[in-house]
């Protein structure tokens, strides 16, 4: 295919040389029978004798814009384009020759044959590049023959070609003739197109290239990844192509018959820099994906996205984004931030048992806003308190005894102070009320509360992020209550108010 190229070339380069010393050749010229002169519709009148002017029919494979004519003494009276390859030119009677002009080929002379041209008469002739007769015969009969591109009809073929150098090609099926043939003055009037089967010419090849990259094949794309051919035996080149990369040519030579495999030359990614500080400086764990990154102090790295995770024990974790550009720097500084075990706003839960005096289980929501804590808990007893006797005021009849259950709730506000970073301390103080509860709800016991005014504080450890185990010293101090209060508090070996200490665990946003 390349010697073809070069050969069409070189052709093509000898027509245009051959054709500076071709010239314009007229043939044939005769006078016809056709009546196109004398008719209304196709004649043209001199306006100098009034007569009909003579018609000349010029078959040609010129257009009329490009001739140029002459009649010497005698003006050209018309000229026109009759139809593919026919010139009419109409000429003054006792017209003898027409100079015929072209820009590309030396000039022709149309002559009468020693005659004049005589009104209303029509005449034909044949105008061409000087050329010869020459027949074109396929080696395989039938065969369909083109000539510069041009079809001639099946094999023989017999034309007038014009000097110079031809494309040349003969088809049937799956043989084929394809070569220049060059027509001379001196040369052969006569040329055997040798037809070969162009299934024995070709060859098969495979085409791999990794990275997915894009295969592109005479300027199209044909795959990617890998790709199958089937070429005629010669030279080719590959190109493998991917966004933000050097395209990367590979050549490969096709021979007739045969399969290869080819491994194309992958696009070269086109390069930029990264440039990563972090704060803290040291200890940091930088992650692509499952891939742990060393940072260095200045990255190169193809063109494209980048998304790193930074980590450290007791910092926030971060993701980011960088995207790199070719040849240009990109720069930035991640700065970690600590955890925050010991928060300054956050909502918190609770759940705590208090072991001194009796025993209970307590629920506490809250939350602290810039530190300042406020809180509700509820302590649930454990355990009841010994009878109390209960006598009528009026009879002293016994009335019966009975145990009660002593709840809490309280509300507390305070202050939260940080020592450690996993370490808080609470000062609270608060407003608790005590009360009674018994089993017969008719007992005239239930109910009894007994108010508190506490101050304490809240010692809080945090081992995880949001988890807290807490001690809460408290110390209730009993606001004056009625009689009753007092004497089935004391009676039940209940303590109003005193010292209460709290274990917990706490659950924070």
């Amino acid at each position: 295919m390349k010697f073809l190229k070069i050969a069409m070339m070189a052709g093509a380069l000898l027509s245009t040389l051959l054709s500076m010393a071709q010239k314009l050749e007229s043939r044939n010229f005769k006078e016809t029978t056709d009546m196109k002169a004398r008719l209304n519709d196709t004649q043209v009148i001199d306006e100098n004798s009034g007569k009909k002017a003579a018609l000349i029919k010029i078959y040609t494979p010129f257009q009329n814009d490009v001739l140029g004519f002459d009649a010497g003494l005698f003006r050209i009276l018309g000229r026109k384009q009759a139809g593919p390859g026919e010139v009419w030119l109409y000429v003054p009677e006792r017209t003898q020759k027409v100079t015929v002009n072209h820009p590309k080929y030396s000039p022709t002379v149309i002559w009468f044959d020693g005659m004049e041209a005589e009104s209303g008469k029509t005449y034909s002739v044949e105008l061409n590049v000087e050329g010869r007769n020459i027949a074109l015969i396929a080696s395989t009969p039938n065969a369909e023959i083109s000539v510069d591109g041009e079809p001639q009809g099946k094999s023989p073929v017999n034309m007038h070609m014009p000097l110079g150098s031809h494309l040349v090609r003969a088809e049937l099926g799956s043989l084929l003739y394809e070569d220049i043939v060059t027509v001379t003055q001196d040369g052969p009037v006569q040329f055997t197109l040798r037809m070969e089967d162009e299934n024995l010419k070709f060859g098969d090849v495979d085409i791999e290239v990794s990275d997915g990259a894009e295969l592109w094949f005479q300027d199209i794309r044909e795959g990617v990844g890998s790709l199958h051919k089937h070429l005629k035996a010669g030279n080719y080149v590959v190109t493998a192509k991917l966004p933000d990369h050097e395209d990367q040519t590979t050549a490969f030579t096709v021979e007739a018959g045969k399969t290869k495999t080819v491994t194309a030359t992958p696009p070269v990614a086109h390069l930029g820099y990264l440039e990563l500080v972090t704060e803290p400086a040291y200890g940091v764990t930088v992650m692509e994906g499952d891939s742990v990154i060393e940072l260095q102090p200045t990255m190169q790295l193809p063109v494209a996205r980048y998304e790193y995770d930074f980590s450290k024990k007791g910092y926030y974790p971060q993701r980011l984004k960088f995207r790199i550009e070719r040849g240009m720097t990109m720069r930035d500084t991640i700065r970690l931030e600590r955890i925050q075990y010991v928060k300054k706003n956050t909502g918190y839960a609770a759940v705590s048992f208090a072991a001194s005096g009796k025993p209970s289980v307590g629920f506490t929501i809250g939350g602290y806003y810039e530190n300042v804590n406020l809180e509700l808990s509820y302590n649930l007893g454990l355990s009841r308190s010994k009878e109390v006797q209960w006598f009528d005021r009026n009879d002293h009849i016994e009335m019966g005894a009975y145990d009660y259950r002593m709840d809490e709730m309280a509300v507390r506000a305070g202050y939260q102070l940080r020592f450690a970073e996993r370490f808080g301390l609470t000062p609270q103080a608060g407003f608790m009320i005590q009360r009674l509860s018994a089993k017969d709800k008719n007992n005239p016991g239930n109910g009894f509360t007994q108010p508190c005014v506490t101050v304490g504080a809240r010692f809080a450890y945090h081992p995880i992020q949001h988890v807290g185990i807490f001690v809460t010293p408290e110390y209730a101090i009993p606001i004056s209550s009625k009689g009753d209060v007092a004497k089935v508090f004391n009676s039940g070996g209940l303590t109003r108010g005193g010292f209460k200490g709290s274990i917990g665990i706490s659950v924070s946003l």
